[in-house]
């Protein structure tokens, strides 16, 4: 391509840099923009309702350590509450824990929050707005 003409190669130029604006123009944003949502869709976050991001990025792993480490916790009650979804908001009346700090420096994502036993799960919520950010499935044994 560069071993054209220099007018022409000029106007190849101009036709690229005008048709990637055009693109841009077409979907409403600039070229470099980025789309916050559309990170957030292909993330699987949820926004809470004031728009902060609800759902902490945890992996398998991580969710495995904090419900071992909170699983032998023998003193947290089971809320007898109805568990809340993901990025709702905690009833009030429901009394949250600290999550043991042996999680909190190997988990530095979950430092600051809470969490509450439910009968069926374990729940890590923001303190600030009681939002739960996590949902740990916990399975009973049948008798």
């Amino acid at each position: 391509m560069w071993g054209v003409q220099p007018l022409r190669r000029g106007a190849i130029a101009i036709t690229l840099v005008a048709c990637v604006g055009l693109a841009a123009a077409q979907t409403g944003r600039r070229v470099g923009d980025t789309d916050a949502s559309a990170m957030d869709e292909t993330t699987g976050s949820v926004a809470s309702p004031g728009g902060r991001r609800a759902e902490l990025a945890l992996s398998d792993e991580q969710r495995g350590r904090i419900y071992e480490s909170v699983m032998h916790i023998s003193d947290a009650p089971v809320a007898r509450a109805p568990a809340p979804a993901l990025a709702d908001a905690l009833p009030s009346g429901v009394a949250m824990q600290d999550l043991p700090a042996s999680v909190t420096r190997e988990i530095p994502l979950v430092r600051g929050h809470k969490f509450v036993k439910f009968d069926d799960r374990i729940v890590v919520v923001d303190p600030a707005s009681r939002v739960v950010v996590a949902m740990i499935p916990r399975y009973k044994l049948l008798p």
